[in-house]
């Protein structure tokens, strides 16, 4: 018989466990009655502010209704992060501290139901590629399989890496555009977040429960120590696993985007995704253009490297471009452009507004770990600044208000520190740092004045460009010690001259190295200068290496990764490791790193690199063909055959790591799918060879071209595919046809020199 007072307490316990039970099945996890109510009370509270948005702002409560439905509004758009946001909102000085609850708790629960992260599918469209014949499909299309293959894999990442994979070899192809995996990359990455987010919530609230902590208060701690998945750097190396699915993954999305309907030719230029602020757009905008709050680089940025596309309109379009010219220049912080989206959108909408929006939320992720500030809060004076770093001067323009100062002090500081971290021996006693414009006005993002060693932060475009400038004052410092010159830098002067040495043959491979990835039609004379190569050297080496820390750091660097790779023209170390190795030989002249920081970074970036799934595809699609004996007339079985051999060397690399292993069945499987992965992109590559070649004539004269052309040693097949009146005819089974120039030389993998590859190591 059970005691009457043990079975009172089971009859609570049970009862607790059924109330617990419920209030978790309505939010789809155990958080416990008290949170759940919180969830549903934000949900309820957002859908108020969405139904019933302020048109006017005729009282306090009006205007703190519109800021909040303007968090709301961003989280929607992926501006700047959930939990970045929710941080914001917690101090944001517009709201009561009631508010500022209420809305926290809407977009926690807004977020944990997939609320965030939206991506305007028509900002996918109009991706054919002008040398194919086979229009791609419409961007509804695209997006519904790109969000499927993120969303459905074991891990978001692995979704998002295939989706890259698929469409750079699309692309390769002609397929698609060669912008188009940048922009499904885009699309990616919010798709991903909002993943991760959701998985993070989740987290988070359940330790919340678990430890009787409020869970706002924890979410601030869990910024600090930066815990959040989402708001994790984006460069380290994904594990094993993750690569594998995201290699298996890979084929089946090409297949999906090959099978689907292709687009009519006419694109829309509906917006499909309708603003949450409705009539309070026009009140956000007035509020966001009234706050003392600086600009954010990110936003300016898409915005201008957007510009001809937003306004790129027909002639008797002038309304539109009006709209569209006042959502360029006012949108100046995610706040503003929220507001202008939302007004722009329902009189100019377009592929162009999409994109730019798309664009900047991308941007913004390089802020995911930014610590809020609001005018007011504590930051650095000049003279601590000045005293801590050894700089001569902090100054600003008069055009730079009062109230953003410190917000600037602030930056600064962080960047500086963060560099610190990863350049130890980092010492700018005697630079000056100036906020505003810099001689060449609308020019340069930043500038470093080598004639009197100054740095111009312009208080639009200088956020992430830091890591770029400091690197040129290095170089500076560097030239004043070697060859005892002020007003120059070392590396310029080192490839100058005749006898620099070691110095000289580094920036020689550095600068021959780094530019080997990049489009010849891509160059100029400012970007092959080699104090511009170190400077952009210096900034992945700053990013990749916070990341390995755990840390990002939006004001010094805007590199998310080797696609992202920021508004500073830098680009990743070439997949063959020379340039990795080349800049640690400049870094111990100029700036030694740390000596572990050092290693790494070879061991990372170095000859003896580990091939990612992606920079296997790069190293076939970038490496140079030796076309010596081939001209413009040679068949296309000869012009093909260089993809051969560059297909075999990748190959030798795969398989290299086998050597001296126990191959288990992960290893086997990992081998497998990279060997499969860099069949896939010379095969990319061979058919891009194709249709390039066929586009010399219109698809009207494909008869008479697959007559004339000297075939070679080409199968009739090939051939007879031209006959039927269209070149992609040709190129469309690619069974009977890539196959027939590709599969003259397959690698024997037993015959294969072994190579170092570590790849298959779990991290």
């Amino acid at each position: 018989m059970i005691p009457p007072l043990h079975f009172t307490r089971a009859r609570y316990l049970v009862a607790l466990g059924t109330l617990v039970f419920v209030a978790g099945a309505c939010e789809r996890i155990a958080v416990g009655p008290q949170i759940a109510g919180q969830l549903r009370a934000g949900r309820a509270y957002a859908e108020r502010l969405i139904q019933h948005p302020p048109a006017l702002m005729q009282t306090g409560a009006d205007s703190e209704r519109v800021v909040a439905l303007g968090y709301l509004e961003r989280q929607r758009l992926g501006l700047g992060g959930p939990f970045r946001l929710i941080d914001y909102a917690l101090g944001d000085p517009r709201l009561s501290i009631a508010t500022r609850d209420s809305v926290s708790w809407a977009l926690l629960a807004r977020t944990l139901d997939g609320n965030a992260d939206e991506v305007n599918p028509i900002a996918l469209d109009s991706l054919t590629d002008s040398v194919s014949f086979v229009a791609a499909p419409d961007g509804n299309t695209q997006f519904a399989l790109i969000e499927r293959t993120v969303r459905d894999a074991h891990d978001p990442r692995a979704g998002e890496l295939a989706v890259r994979l698929a469409y750079t070899l699309e692309a390769a192809e002609h397929r698609l555009r060669p912008d188009a995996p940048h922009i499904a990359a885009q699309a990616a990455a919010l798709i991903r977040d909002r993943e991760l987010a959701k998985r993070d919530v989740n987290d988070l609230l359940r330790a919340a429960w678990r430890d009787d902590a409020d869970p706002l208060t924890l979410l601030q701690t869990w910024r600090r120590q930066r815990r959040f998945r989402v708001e994790q750097p984006l460069m380290e190396r994904l594990p094993a696993d993750v690569e594998l699915e995201a290699m298996q993954l890979t084929p089946n999305l090409q297949d999906e985007l090959r099978k689907a309907s292709p687009a009519s030719s006419k694109t829309t230029e509906v917006d499909t995704n309708a603003s949450l602020l409705g009539v309070a757009a026009g009140p956000l905008e007035r509020l966001a253009l009234g706050r003392a709050r600086p600009p954010e680089t990110p936003v300016v940025v898409a915005m201008w490297t957007h510009r001809d596309d937003l306004l790129n309109l027909p002639d008797g379009e002038n309304g539109k471009r009006g709209a569209r010219m006042r959502f360029l220049y006012r949108s100046r912080g995610e706040e503003g452009f929220a507001a202008e989206r939302a007004l722009v959108s329902q009189l100019a909408p377009g592929i162009a507004v999409a994109r730019t929006t798309l664009a900047a939320a991308v941007a913004l992720r390089a802020y995911a770990q930014e610590t809020p500030w609001y005018p007011g809060d504590p930051a650095p004076t000049d003279a601590q600044l000045e005293d801590r770093y050894g700089l001569t001067a902090v100054t600003f323009d008069s055009s730079v208000p009062s109230a953003w100062r410190p917000y600037y002090r602030a930056m600064l500081g962080s960047a500086l520190s963060d560099l610190d971290r990863v350049l130890p021996s980092l010492d700018l006693t005697g630079l000056r740092v100036h906020f505003g414009e810099n001689p060449l006005r609308g020019v340069a993002l930043a500038l470093h004045d080598p004639v009197h060693r100054v740095i111009y932060l312009p208080s639009a475009t200088s956020a992430g460009t830091i890591a770029h400038e400091v690197a040129h004052d290095l170089d500076w410092q560097a030239a004043e010690r070697r060859y005892a010159v002020r007003g120059d830098y070392a590396t310029d002067r080192a490839v100058r001259d005749a006898h620099g040495g070691q110095l000289a043959a580094s920036l020689r491979g550095l600068t021959a190295a780094s530019l080997s990835a990049v489009d010849r039609d891509d160059r100029d004379v400012l970007s092959m200068r080699p104090t511009e190569v170190f400077a952009r050297s210096v900034d992945w080496f700053v990013a990749v290496s916070l990341a390995r820390e755990g840390r990002m750091n939006g004001y010094l660097s805007s590199v998310q990764d080797d696609l992202f790779t920021g508004y500073v023209t830098v680009t990743p170390p070439d997949v063959t490791g020379e340039a990795g190795s080349a800049l640690v030989s400049v870094l111990d002249d100029v700036a030694p790193p740390s000596r572990s920081t050092r290693d790494w970074y070879l061991t990372r970036y170095g000859p003896g690199r580990v091939l990612t799934p992606y920079d296997l595809v790069r190293r076939v699609l970038e490496a140079p063909l030796d076309t010596i004996g081939v001209d413009s007339t040679a068949s296309l079985a000869a012009l093909v055959a260089p993809v051969r051999g560059v297909r075999d060397s990748v190959m030798a690399i795969v398989d290299g790591g086998r050597c001296g292993n126990s191959a288990g069945d992960r290893e086997q499987r990992l081998t497998a799918a990279r060997r499969r992965l860099v069949e896939l992109a010379a095969r990319a590559r061979a058919s891009g060879i194709m249709r390039e070649r066929g586009t010399v004539l219109a698809a009207e004269d494909a008869w008479r071209w697959a007559m004339l052309a000297p075939y070679g040693n080409a199968r009739a097949e090939v051939a007879t595919g031209m006959l039927g009146g269209s070149i992609e005819s040709a190129l469309a089974d690619r069974s009977s046809q890539i196959d027939l120039l590709m599969r003259d030389s397959e690698p024997a993998p037993d015959a294969l020199a072994c190579a170092t590859d570590s790849s298959t190591d779990a991290r």
